[in-house]
């Protein structure tokens, strides 16, 4: 029964989420939880608390893999490089950077091939980008002749060809993965026991569930107290009124939809030609819009870490405006920070403190295996160290693999032990700040950069690495590592059922997941062409990466002091916060002074996590635990109310495309995806 309900919801995922954007981020997963209890009602209780957790932290893991956290980035850039309509001569791709690719990672053209077998392969990588050349049906054509169109379609697609660069890329992709799954339950002990770190994202789904086996009700607690109800049926309306404007629906349409706050642009006019126009523009733009979601997710954080976050953003803000009242720019504009390259102040900070706080929680998590497995038996050391030993061998299969891509062997180790950091502080970050947006301006571009190791590491060699990190590390708004961190510290609270049979669930939908989302993207790209999918993804990305991969081997950067003295500053006050809050309590957890890495998106959400922290503190002031419990329960409504809405209007414009007698419309904006 588990099984079965365990490959209908992946499979049911994986479907939703290729052709919308509501696997933008991690906190929209609770719709399927909701799903979930639903269909467990219907069915009277078929599946128990205990899998309705393990069907969710399946459910968790694998949703984001068929779009931003794989198959939108690797499907597009397997056929990019040797494409004709971009490999161009004015680009300059040919010679400079496909000899440094490896072919096997690619929809490649030999060197040696013949003028009939390269024309022969690049008319396969056009039909790629423009789909197969098989007539459509007319929309009212039976259903039996759309299975044909879509038979013929798959017939004509040369799954051979995608054969082996898919085969080379799952080796990194498994060994990438063995590595978050191996580092989840390296680190998941000390941060639960030792640390007290609450998971905000994992007691989400567990709050909505049945309290125990034994209860006799189909509903769960929560569901039926009113103030559940109504922060539900508030935010429920509240977004579908926004969404029935968008989709011109709504019949209040001239009064405008509901801004949630004051935007960007708002602020900017407002600031602009005053002493504070050093607060605008820039990668960390100021902002007073909230999301209910993310305000939610704050008042469920310690009043410490809510406070952390939008304290450390608006101490970031203040520092871009002392530097330009002394004169090094006019606005955040004068101080760029993207994704590979350029860190600001402000980002080389977060970067900094985030490598640092990696490296101590991981020497803390080994630190204490060795304590729990002296004067254990030789089978229970090895029982307590199978997650470091796995680390271990998975470190070694990232490390020969990218020596098989031309990266010196110690350089590839250096690379993947930063990977491995970089891993754990996202996982983090995650885990203790409940933060669902992540795009880090503080990859190893950024340290190849700043410390010039051109002179070291030959920017030939540097270059082919883009695409690989493009794959897995740039756009980590659905990063597997750290909802495999919460899938954990879920099972970790439900001890009912074994281990073995919560691993085996996971890796298989994992494995099941990452195969079919694969091909069926494959299959819509040849179904309506490349160029007709996610222009960022299938489009511009690939060529941008292509692009800066380019760029990175035509250049050999010297070493930047202003930007490493702000990492090591990074480093240092992390360090010293760390250290501090032992034996001063009110001292600012360094959690906050760590997102100035993820300046773009945190310009979104610091406002929310203000007004969070705002509101359990004045009910931690003034009310008991009654009114903590009730306000909680509030809490925990508007984030259903506004996932709920999102997910039923996003269904409903994709289902008004395919019913010919619904009249089709489509809604913008109706995400949590607001960046």
């Amino acid at each position: 029964s588990a099984w079965l309900w365990i490959v209908f919801w992946a499979g049911a995922a994986i479907v939703a989420v290729i052709a919308t954007w509501i696997a933008s981020s991690w906190v929209p997963l609770a719709i399927w939880l909701g799903a979930m209890v639903v269909a467990a009602m219907l069915y009277a209780r078929s599946l128990n608390r205990t899998e309705l957790l393990c069907v969710f932290s399946a459910m968790l893991v694998t949703s984001g893999i068929s779009t931003f956290g794989l198959t939108s980035q690797l499907i597009p850039l397997i056929a990019t490089p040797w494409n004709p309509e971009w490999n161009t001569p004015q680009r300059g791709w040919q010679d400079q950077i496909l000899p440094a690719l490896n072919p096997n990672l690619y929809l490649s053209v030999p060197a040696d091939a013949t003028p009939e077998q390269r024309d022969a392969l690049e008319e396969q990588i056009l039909t790629f980008r423009e789909g197969v050349d098989v007539p459509a049906p007319a929309e009212s054509a039976p259903r039996s002749q759309w299975w044909d169109y879509y038979r013929e379609v798959y017939r004509q697609i040369p799954w051979s060809l995608w054969v082996r660069p898919i085969a080379g890329w799952l080796i990194f992709i498994a060994a990438c993965y063995g590595m978050f799954y191996c580092l989840t339950y390296v680190v998941i002990g000390y941060r639960s026991d030792r640390e007290k770190v609450i998971f905000p994202l994992a007691r989400l789904p567990e709050s909505l569930l049945p309290e125990s086996e034994s209860d006799a009700s189909w509903l769960p607690r929560i569901l039926k107290q009113p103030a559940f109800l109504v922060a539900f049926a508030f935010s429920l309306l509240l977004v579908s009124y926004n969404a029935s404007i968008s989709a011109g629906l709504g019949v209040m349409s001239r009064f405008g939809q509901f801004g949630y706050g004051i935007d960007i642009s708002t602020v900017t006019k407002a600031l602009k030609g005053t002493f504070l126009e050093g607060l605008t523009g820039g990668v960390q733009p100021l902002g007073f819009k909230f999301i209910l979601t993310a305000v939610s997710v704050a008042f469920l954080l310690p009043v410490r870490i809510s406070f952390s976050i939008w304290f450390y953003f608006l101490l970031g803000k203040l520092l871009i405006l002392i530097l330009v009242w002394m004169g090094y720019g006019r606005t955040g504009t004068d101080f760029p920070s993207n994704w590979l390259w350029e860190n600001n102040p402000v980002t080389a900070q977060g970067a900094g403190g985030l490598l640092c706080f990696s490296g101590l929680s991981l020497y803390r998590c080994i630190k204490d295996f060795v304590r729990l497995s002296a004067g254990q038996s030789a089978a229970r050391k090895l029982r307590l160290c199978l997650p470091i030993l796995g680390l271990v061998a998975c470190l070694a299969v990232l490390v020969l693999w990218l020596h098989w891509n031309r990266i010196p062997f110690l350089w590839a180790l250096a690379i993947a032990i930063f990977l491995t950091l970089l891993t754990l502080g996202l996982m983090r970050i995650v885990a203790e700040g409940g933060i669902f947006w992540i795009q880090v301006h503080g990859s190893m571009f950024h340290i190849y950069k700043m410390l010039g190791l051109g002179k070291f590491l030959s920017p030939l060699l540097v270059g082919p690495l883009l695409p690989i990190y493009w794959v897995l590390f740039l756009d980590v708004k659905t990063f597997l590592a750290p909802n495999l961190l919460n899938a954990a510290q879920i099972q970790k609270r439900d001890r009912r059922r074994g281990r073995a049979t919560f691993h085996v669930n996971l890796l298989v939908c994992i494995a099941a997941t990452v195969v079919v989302s694969l091909a069926f993207a494959i299959f819509l790209s040849y179904l309506q062409g490349g160029q007709q999918m996610n222009m960022w993804f299938y489009s511009g990305g690939p060529q941008k990466t292509m692009d800066t991969a380019l760029q990175a081997i035509e250049t050999s950067p010297e070493f930047d002091p202003g930007t490493a003295a702000w990492y090591g500053l990074g480093a240092g006050w992390t360090a010293m916060s760390l250290s501090l809050r032992r034996f001063l309590f009110w001292f600012p957890h360094p959690i906050g002074y760590i997102m100035l890495a993820n300046p773009e998106l945190m310009a979104r959400l610091w406002f929310s996590f203000f007004i969070g922290w705002g509101f359990k503190k004045v009910v931690m002031k003034f009310g008991g635990k009654l009114t903590f419990d009730w306000t909680r329960t509030l809490f925990i409504g508007l984030v259903m109310g506004e996932l709920i809405a999102i997910f039923g209007w996003t269904a409903a414009a994709l289902l008004s495309e395919f019913l010919p007698f619904i009249r089709p419309f489509t809604v913008s904006g109706i995400d949590l995806n607001r960046y």
